[in-house]
């Protein structure tokens, strides 16, 4: 009788955190808070647009902003960028939405020395993944996604034990607040934010200013960027970069254009990301992808880390625009990709 026991536990126990974890996300860090919500996320088969990504995408672009370029309904844009998100996300994401989007063009992702070196992003967005992330069956068979999320059989061992008891994806949100004192003090700013997020998937896909709960964060001018801090953003990732050249060969392969934008961060890191060449590997890749023949037809690169290297009222804190710079930021990239086309068909 005992292992029986031990079963209708285990069932029950499991059954319990599934019907009551959508009470307790609520209380977690904003990124995962994103990540448990966009689980709901509909994939409308008639989209042209994906839009992928991390936060800079969430924050800076909008799927109305790329309707508008495109010359497609908001519907036909489906929009998927999660905060801390890698290439082996954004791989793991493609593969899932080429076979369910037929009429797909176009792709629009964004590339950064946050994703193409290895930091904490890189470990925090594992971390989502366990926690957040489809269990495909892509995350086995394919050999970069499999290095990156089940390189052992720990991690594919934890990962099923959250699918069954989902609290164990929050312990770390949960166990701060039982000794964290910042994260007690943040409890109804959290709530709120989630308020946010769920309304802006629900009417706008996901697209959010981050950090936005009714005022418009703004970036404090006297705000400390530690000198040398991005050095850690300096180094490559070489899976990253293995994972960033199969996606696109993967695009290539279904017959779609893919765009690479390269969003600004706020003028401080900006200016210390030059100083420690973080951007070497991300321009790299911008140059390789750029001058191979087979290629340029294909793929294009909007980079725009010059762009706002005075306007520290356009950032709401050191990586993401705020409203205000949102809308600068896409008159901008609407004159970059106008202009892009124009020249293109002059050049036919």
């Amino acid at each position: 009788m005992k292992p029986l026991y031990l079963l209708c536990t285990f069932i029950l126990l499991s059954l319990f955190m599934h019907l009551t974890v959508d009470w307790i996300v609520p209380f977690c860090e904003t990124t995962s808070s994103y990540w448990f919500l966009s689980n709901e996320r509909k994939i409308n088969s008639n989209a042209k647009i994906l839009v992928l990504g991390d936060s800079q995408i969430v924050t800076g672009v909008t799927p109305q902003l790329i309707a508008e370029m495109e010359g497609v309904t908001t519907d036909e844009v489906l929009y998927l960028p999660k905060p801390s998100q890698q290439p082996e996300g954004i791989l793991l994401e493609s593969l899932e939405v080429l076979q369910k989007v037929p009429k797909l063009k176009k792709v629009y992702v964004n590339l950064s020395p946050l994703n193409t070196s290895k930091n904490s992003v890189t470990d925090a967005n594992r971390q989502l993944f366990l926690s957040f992330g489809s269990f495909s069956l892509d995350t086995i068979t394919h050999p970069l996604l499999r290095k990156a999320y089940f390189s052992n059989v720990t991690d594919l061992s934890w990962k099923i034990i959250i699918k069954i008891f989902p609290y164990f994806g929050l312990s770390s949100n949960i166990n701060r607040l039982v000794y964290d004192p910042i994260a007690q003090s943040d409890v109804l700013r959290r709530q709120k934010e989630f308020v946010y997020i769920k309304d802006s998937m629900e009417k706008n896909q996901g697209s959010w200013v981050w950090k936005f709960i009714g005022d418009d964060p703004t970036l404090d001018v006297k705000e400390e960027f530690p000198p040398n801090s991005s050095q850690v953003l300096s180094g490559k990732r070489d899976l990253s970069m293995l994972l960033w050249f199969d996606l696109i060969r993967l695009w290539q392969e279904r017959g779609v254009k893919v765009v690479f934008l390269r969003i600004p961060f706020s003028p401080k890191m900006e200016k210390d990301i030059l100083k420690t060449k973080a951007n070497l590997v991300a321009d790299e890749f911008f140059k390789t992808i750029t001058t191979e023949e087979r290629l340029k037809e294909s793929v294009a690169v909007f980079d725009f880390k010059s762009e706002f290297l005075e306007e520290y009222q356009y950032f709401g804190d050191l990586t993401h625009l705020n409203q205000k710079g949102r809308d600068a930021f896409a008159i901008i990239l609407k004159k970059a990709l106008f202009d892009h086309t124009h020249s293109s068909a002059q050049g036919m």
